[in-house]
């Protein structure tokens, strides 16, 4: 059965490349299309159904902004399973620093603004992983990076109660919440740095 995932922003299937889910499962990373002008998150998710096969039974996983686009695909094509990871399932999740800055404000500030630098990603992520992490980041494109930004602040989040929630216990970007089941010491890029955890996770899942 295929499994198609989601990266989180700008990143691509380096992020995935730890993951073993067994012979069974066939991870296909979802490539990233590049969004309308102020576009919602729920019409950029209806645009990249394309890329999903519907006609078989498939699964939907999707990690940090992944997660998000990952769920609005999931009310469209009802999946057989949806994983979220490192993710937020509704509005209370959004960084309060995102919700007090007016959308202007957002739009105006330049695309450079959103490459972080290392230092501060370094912290934000959490990752032991270091050299592919900022690799990642150097490849983001800080368009793309801007436009998920402004679209997450402003993302309506109708719940989906079907998806299962996976959460690192120290996130500090995309903090974990109370009905997420809990990685101890998973940091935001702990789909690389806790692969081997978020596997097995995710294996009992897809087998029940």
């Amino acid at each position: 059965m295929k499994v198609y995932c989601f990266s989180g922003l700008g990143a691509d299937e380096r992020v995935f490349q730890f993951l073993d889910l067994g012979p069974e499962y066939d991870i296909v990373p979802v490539a990233w299309i590049n969004p309308f002008k102020n576009e919602s998150i729920e019409s950029y998710s209806e645009r990249i159904l394309s890329s999903i096969d519907i006609d078989k039974n498939f699964v939907v996983l999707g990690v940090s902004f992944g997660g998000i686009v990952a769920q609005e695909v999931s009310k469209r094509v009802k999946p057989t399973k949806t994983i979220i990871i490192s993710s937020i399932k509704d509005r209370s999740g959004i960084p309060i620093f995102l919700k007090i800055i007016p959308n202007f404000i957002l739009r105006i500030i330049p695309k450079s603004f959103f490459n972080l630098p290392k230092s501060i990603a370094a912290i934000l992520f959490g990752s032991s992983n270091k050299e592919l992490l900022f690799q990642i980041l150097k490849d983001t494109e800080p368009s793309f990076v801007k436009w998920a930004v402004i679209a997450l602040k402003n993302w309506k989040a109708n719940i989906d109660e079907s998806c299962i929630y996976i959460s690192g216990a120290k996130d500090y970007l995309l903090k974990p919440f109370k009905s997420a089941l809990i990685i101890e010491g998973g940091g935001h890029f702990m789909i690389v740095d806790k692969a081997n955890e978020i596997s097995r996770l995710v294996k009992k899942y897809l087998n029940q």
